[in-house]
């Protein structure tokens, strides 16, 4: 046990610490490096004007820009409808300052080129044939008003280029339908007997005086035309045909396009090879306006015809009779094949109404022996259509070709509306929306209006898509529109600049008006009482509502496309704020759908609930503590003049980003400087004033010169100055921010914060001039604004700002205003100065000194717990006084009973003179026996108990109890007495697990220590 009992334990781990230290260096290099920008940026206001649909985008985690400071903003916008009717303004302005300019024309694919129109190109013919040499191409305005009148509206000049030359036409865009048609005739030379193939482009100029108001044009447009398409020359049209069969011999053959006024055209009958009959009788009824002029015979050798009319009052009934002349002669086809017999003319009466297609019905009904008698009375019914125009086309014009379905979260159907034109030869444009029919191929997505003049969203769409189709007919016209459907994914995203608001210490406003004061009270009672009814003040936060767009594939895949990319949000706060609330309105409450404000203590949410099912399209946690937070530093940006920078970026055509900065060079005399502020709080938090009421805040503005500066109030400014001197050096500002003047009592007369800025470009590094003190023993000057303010910090562009605190009071003054604290009752605790802001390098040497300061900890625990157990395991030392006894218990855990009791009776009848032994009784009244004293330097004698019981060996539990013994020396034993031994002999298997603790591992050192025990026993 001696050796169990000193194995040393292990001390602190090693690796561990090293993983400690390497942290706490890491946390040194990374405090030494340069942090993130803080989340500041200049709080003017930047809107789109005469831009009927956009939204505002972001980016995620990029909130606000990189390229935003103290002193500018940066933003995007996305025009969904870039060309209206008048050019789109961007406005920014920060009160007293404003700047607007021009949104620059989107870029056009697919050379990036800006273009001031938006035009879709739409190639009617497919191919051309010398017989119709025409091809014709619609240009439609998309996407866009324009004011009346035929001067406002440019030309579309067509270049078709084939290897055998060019060929140019232009078009003028008309006022009612913002289209035009180009019909260009290709030269005859360009078709050969083998197909080619002549590309096609357009190129958009101005109006000029000449044909058609287009210029004469013809020259070669080179990388500045924009690609249509293609047009194939073939050398033949094959005739375009319907068959429709009348029974299972004849077949009817008629054409397939519309005829015209006055037209003749033929109708062919045809027979399969095995037709026995001898006689066939053809029954045509018409109405009138449709002639039938001759039955010709095909094969006149085979057949004769004969035609009679009969007319009636709204029908003309023609009987053709047919006889076969002649027999048949041997015929080496198929007998199913079909062979025309009978061609069928007819005329077509001039006048149609209103020059719409109109359908002349006939109907035709076949009689012959043999014919089956089911089909004696069939009849069949063919519709020719006639109209007075040669209509080529039928082309859908929408007003947009993507949609951003916004009606989930408002409610408000989305509409594009859609008009219907046909493209006649000559170029002739001609509405028929009216006559049309419609239907969308996935009404999931996308519908379409019964009367077919838009397609639109309602919000009960399941999902969005690229490339939808919605079909259009119109007769035997038909037409297909493809649009693009932006859904938003749900939930919305709901982006809070803090979503802890905690109290700011120091920070007390004046309560909500409960009753007007009585007119008798005194000035000096209804102060008093105004300041009792002051609160504190709760941090506010920004609140915006972002969505993801995307666009589903339609053959249903996984893989979705998004509106300007995958990190692109859309800020849709101004469509769902009038649908947000605050699910615990005594906690917080939302001012406007934008702010935030704390109320008291609690844990609530932001939600956000559809306007169609009141279900929760998102929701944000937010919590309202009591906890302290100080305004450690007031942040502040001169702005003498605003700049302003538009670009177009190249995510999507109509995306705009506006870079708004402020001008803060050196003031001129007169110069009016409105200052924005940030407030820096000690819970590692900005806020812009912005998001605080302006009779919230206190603000004072003082500088060093007298009558350097004025209140600016009345101008449009919440905080600004009026510099009433100029001069060559700039002009330092001092801001202070106090609580409202009804809750500025006692100790709340101290600044909560305060802040430096420069006027102009600020000095070398030098300690920033101290707030001077307001006793009126510094000449510098201050203008007090009450109830206005914002916040601060440093500059960005050319001002430089200092921030610092001031504190600077007399002494007797905080006397006076200590004494009016101790008087007040329920305020809160003393205001203190805020603590002054830790750096990173400060901090990561604050964590190594901490990981140090436990390592050292845990070192010096390990060592007690190392004591302490040494001392409980260690045997006891021999007392040196006999007479001072120090019995200890020892469990023995031997299990041969024999050898025990063969060590017992060695030992001599009595004891040994000198000794002390303690006898023992063991439950069944056996004898205790004392074992001699052993040798000085070795542990006391042990009186053993020893119980002989039947049942073999097993293992047994004896309690022996050791007395010390007496440091003299052991007595000489009589020769021929036995030797004793000092150890009880127990089993091998105990004494080797003691040996080990001995130290005795080694096998060989073991083997010979297990027999000397054995030789002795």
């Amino acid at each position: 046990m001696e050796g169990r009992g000193a194995a040393a334990p292990r001390g602190p781990c090693a690796p561990g610490l090293c993983l400690l230290v390497a942290l706490a260096l890491d946390v040194v290099r990374v405090g030494c490096d340069q942090g993130p920008p803080d989340p500041v940026f200049l709080p003017a206001a930047l809107e789109l004007l005469d831009a009927p649909e956009h939204f505002r985008v972001e980016q995620v985690g990029r909130y606000p820009p990189a390229n935003s400071s103290l002193g500018a903003r940066s933003e995007t916008f996305l025009l969904l409808q870039p060309w209206p009717r008048a050019q789109p303004l961007l406005r920014a302005s920060y009160p007293p300052f404003a700047t607007q300019q021009v949104v620059p024309p989107r870029l056009a694919e697919p050379h990036q080129r800006p273009v001031p129109w938006d035009v879709r190109a739409v190639s009617v013919e497919v191919a051309a044939t010398p017989a119709e040499p025409h091809a014709r191409v619609l240009f439609h305005l998309k996407g866009q008003d324009w004011p009346p009148g035929p001067g406002s509206l440019p030309c579309a000049r067509l270049h078709a280029t084939h290897p055998a030359g060019t060929a140019h036409r232009a078009c003028r865009f008309q006022p009612s339908l913002g289209a035009c048609v180009v019909e260009l005739e290709l030269p005859a030379h360009w078709f050969s007997p083998d197909s080619t193939r002549a590309e096609l482009a357009y190129t958009l100029e101005p109006a000029a005086e000449g044909p058609g108001g287009c210029g004469p044009g013809g020259e070669d447009p080179g990388e500045q035309a924009l690609p249509v398409g293609s047009v194939e020359l073939r050398p033949a049209d094959p005739p375009q045909y319907q068959e429709v069969p009348l029974d299972e011999a004849v077949t009817l053959r008629v054409p397939d396009v519309p005829v015209r006024p006055g037209q003749l055209f033929s109708a062919s009958l045809l027979l399969r090879r095995n037709f026995t009959a001898s006689v066939l009788t053809l029954r045509i009824k018409v109405k009138k306006g449709l002639h039938v002029t001759a039955a010709r015979p095909a094969q006149p050798a085979l057949w004769a015809a004969k035609l009679d009319r009969l007319k009636g009052s709204k029908h003309h009934t023609t009987l053709i009779t047919c006889h076969r002349a002649g027999p048949t002669g041997p015929d080496a086809s198929s007998p199913g094949e079909l062979s025309e017999f009978l061609w069928v003319d007819f005329l077509v009466d001039n006048g149609t109404s209103g020059g719409l297609a109109v359908t002349r019905p006939v109907t035709w009904q076949l009689e012959y022996p043999g014919q089956a008698p089911e089909a004696e009375k069939d009849k069949m019914v063919w519709e020719i259509p006639v109209s007075e125009r040669d209509i080529r086309a039928l082309v859908p014009l929408a007003k947009a070709e993507e949609l951003v379905n916004t009606a989930p979260l408002t409610g408000v159907p989305r509409r594009v509306p859609v008009r219907l034109v046909t493209v006649d030869s000559g170029g002739a444009l001609v509405e028929v929306t009216e006559h049309i029919s419609c239907e969308s191929a996935n009404a999931q997505v996308l519908q379409v209006s019964e009367a077919c003049d838009a397609v639109l969203v309602t919000g009960k769409e399941s999902r969005g898509a690229r490339g939808v189709r919605v079909d259009f007919w119109w007769r035997r016209l038909r037409a297909s529109l493809r649009l693009t459907v932006w859904a938003p994914l749900l939930p919305l995203r709901i982006a809070l600049t803090d979503t802890t608001l905690e109290q700011v210490r120091g920070w007390r406003v004046p309560s909500p008006a409960e009753g007007a004061p009585e007119p008798e009270a005194a000035a000096g009672e209804e102060a008093e009482r105004r300041a009792r009814g002051c609160r504190l003040q709760y941090q506010r936060a920004g609140v915006r509502f972002l969505a993801p767009f995307a666009a589903h594939p339609l053959d249903g895949g996984r893989r979705l496309a998004h509106l300007l990319g995958p990190d692109w949000l859309l800020d849709v706060s101004h469509l769902v704020a009038p649908h947000a609330r605050v699910q615990d309105p005594r906690v917080a409450a939302l001012e406007g759908g934008r702010v935030l404000v704390g109320l008291e203590p609690g844990v609530t949410s932001i939600e956000v609930r559809s306007p169609l099912s009141d279900s929760i399209l998102g929701e944000q946690a937010l919590a309202v503590t009591d906890d302290k937070v100080s305004v450690l530093e007031l942040r502040v940006q001169p702005v003498m003049g605003l700049g302003l920078a538009l670009s177009r970026g190249p995510a999507h055509p109509g995306a705009v980003t506006a870079t708004c900065w402020a001008q803060s060079a050196l003031p001129a005399p007169k110069q009016e400087v409105a200052l924005s502020l940030w407030l820096s709080f000690s819970d590692h938090t900005l806020a812009p004033a912005e998001l605080y009421h302006h009779q919230d805040l206190g603000l004072s503005v003082s500088a060093e010169e007298p009558s350097a500066v004025l209140p600016a109030e009345g101008r449009g400014a919440r905080l600004g100055v009026v510099v009433s001197g100029a001069g060559t050096e700039a002009l330092p500002l001092h801001v202070s921010l106090h609580p409202p003047e009804p809750c500025r009592r006692g100790r709340h007369r101290v600044p909560l914060a305060s802040g430096t800025t420069w006027l102009g470009l600020p000095p070398a590094p030098t300690p920033a001039p101290a707030l001077p003190s307001p006793a009126g023993s510094s000449p510098a000057t201050e203008a007090s604004v009450g109830g206005e303010g914002r916040a601060a910090g440093s500059v960005g562009g050319s001002g430089g700002v200092r921030g610092k605190f001031e504190r600077t009071e007399e002494a007797g003054q905080e006397e006076e205003e200590e004494a009016e604290a101790r008087g007040e009752e329920g305020e809160e605790e003393e205001m203190v100065p805020a603590p002054r802001r830790v750096t990173n390098l400060e901090l990561g040497m604050y964590a190594l000194l901490g990981i140090f300061c436990l390592a050292i900890l845990l070192f010096l625990v390990n060592g007690v717990v190392f004591v302490l157990r040494y001392q409980r395991k260690e045997p006891p030392d021999s007392a040196p006084d006999p007479a001072s006894p120090q019995p200890h218990n020892w469990v023995w855990l031997g299990t041969d009973q024999e050898d025990l009791s063969r060590q017992l009776d060695r030992q001599p009848p009595g004891p040994l003179e000198g000794e002390r032994g303690c006898p023992c009784e063991s439950g069944g009244g056996e004898t205790l026996t004392l074992a001699p004293a052993p040798p000085a330097g070795t542990p006391g004698t042990p009186s053993a108990l020893a119980r002989k019981e039947a049942g073999g060996r097993r293992k047994r539990v004896e309690f022996v109890t050791f007395a010390p013994a007496p440091p003299a020396q052991p007595p000489e034993e009589p020769a021929g007495a036995p030797a004793v031994q000092s150890i009880l002999v127990a089993g091998e298997e105990d004494i080797r697990w003691v040996c080990e603790d001995m130290g005795l591992k080694d096998p060989e050192d073991l083997r010979c220590y297990m027999e000397r025990i054995r030789g002795s026993s």
